[in-house]
């Protein structure tokens, strides 16, 4: 008798707790998280717009965009939106201008261009995402990857390479091959987040040119990376009124920079980036383009060694932001402390405890290929404030401290 009811007892409860996991299912599936009436009108208090629109910017951020054909202006005033709602506290004034609309192409003002110029391995991917960073800012990652790992130091490259990066600060894609290239690279467009967060859905809008050209014309900030493309060209770029460019030369140590190489395996067969005779002359280059343009552009170009960077973020940051005249952002701030203090693996990563990264050459590289660089660029070497190692001791010490003082002659 008492196994009987025994039994019926977890009958009852085994029927009990399936009514109740079937009402919580049900009650779940029709529970699903939408804006309380008192968000979306603060929403369209904050953003400053009517109704139907501020009505549309709340489904396009609660809903999947991407469900069939993308719809083109849904997209376009998202992105418009959400630039505004980014920049909300950012002191224009910092950037010489009133409002926001002064720096957007499409409303008839003028962006801030920014060209970060360098070569291989040299802290440009830091950079660049530091700069990218700031809420309304358009990448260009290395648009001269189709041309493969060579070094453009004149015509006839140079001619074609000016031209499409005058068009790109001006928001027009004529290159054709760079589109040919993007399809089967996406690389080209990822590292362009505020491009990459619609095209990575539909890949075709990476290389829509039209769709891509209204997109960049609502960014007041546009920014580039060049590793091909020496300095001493970018004369031409400068001499455009139309740009008023602003450009970064970011410089490293070639012993660390050759040394970050070794991890790369296109860059092996390629003497540009593989042999130091050719590395170094380019920095000769750089640093007598250097003295000649800091003499006709005071306030438009600003030499960098990567050591600086990396061993004073902050500091070396807001020396950036003065330059590029860019106000400080919350965002950039929480960059700088994620990104400098913690180490995650990949000879790609940004992530590293940024002070342990210069001279990490000085306990990897065996000295007889240190002094092989050395020879090669002793001079460049001189110019740039770079100490010799004089044995494999002396590069291994503690006391020995690669950087001094330099001065670029104008």
């Amino acid at each position: 008798m008492l196994r009987r009811v025994n039994f019926y007892l977890i009958c009852c409860a085994f029927g009990l707790s399936v009514l109740l996991i079937l009402a919580g299912s049900r009650y779940a599936d029709n529970t699903y998280y939408r804006p309380s009436i008192e968000s979306r009108r603060n929403i369209r208090n904050f953003l400053k717009v009517d109704e139907p629109v501020e009505d549309m910017y709340i489904q396009s951020v609660t809903t999947n965009s991407y469900n069939g054909s993308p719809d083109i202006e849904k997209i376009l005033n998202k992105t418009r939106y959400q630039i505004k709602y980014d920049l909300s506290k950012y002191n224009f004034s910092k950037s010489g201008v009133r409002e926001l609309e002064d720096l957007i192409m499409e409303s008839g003002g003028k962006p801030l261009h920014h060209l970060i110029v360098s070569t291989w391995r040299s802290g440009t991917t830091f950079l660049g995402e530091l700069l990218t960073s700031i809420p309304g800012t358009f990448y260009y990652y290395e648009p001269f990857m189709k041309d493969g790992v060579i070094q453009i130091r004149g015509p006839p490259d140079a001619d074609r390479a000016l031209s499409a990066m005058k068009d790109m600060f001006k928001c027009k894609y004529t290159d054709k091959d760079f589109y040919e290239y993007g399809k089967k690279n996406m690389h080209q467009f990822s590292h362009n987040t505020r491009l990459w967060d619609h095209c990575k859905y539909k890949r075709e809008l990476c290389y829509d040119t039209e769709f891509t050209a209204r997109l960049c014309k609502l960014f007041p900030f546009l920014t580039m990376k060049v590793l091909r493309v020496r300095l001493r060209l970018i004369q031409d770029l400068l001499d455009d009124k139309e740009l008023n460019l602003k450009v970064l030369l970011l410089i490293r140590d070639p012993r660390g920079v050759m040394e970050s190489r070794h991890h790369r395996s296109w860059c092996q067969p390629a003497p540009d980036c593989w042999d130091p005779s050719l590395v170094c002359a380019d920095m000769i280059s750089d640093y007598v383009a250097a003295g000649r343009l800091l003499q006709q552009y005071p306030d438009r170009l600003m030499v960098l060694r990567y050591e600086e960077l990396a061993l004073k973020p902050n500091v070396t940051a807001h020396r950036i932001l003065k330059f590029l005249k860019v106000d400080n952002t919350p965002q950039m701030s929480e960059f700088l402390q994620t990104h400098t203090n913690v180490e995650v693996a990949g000879v790609s990563s940004t992530y590293r405890v940024s002070r342990d990264v210069p001279f990490r050459w000085k306990n990897i590289l065996d000295f007889d290929y240190v002094e092989k660089v050395q020879m090669a660029c002793k001079e460049a070497m001189l110019l740039w404030g770079y100490r010799l190692a004089y044995n494999a001791t002396h590069m291994r010490s503690k006391d020995f401290y690669p950087l001094e003082d330099y001065t670029i002659s104008q």
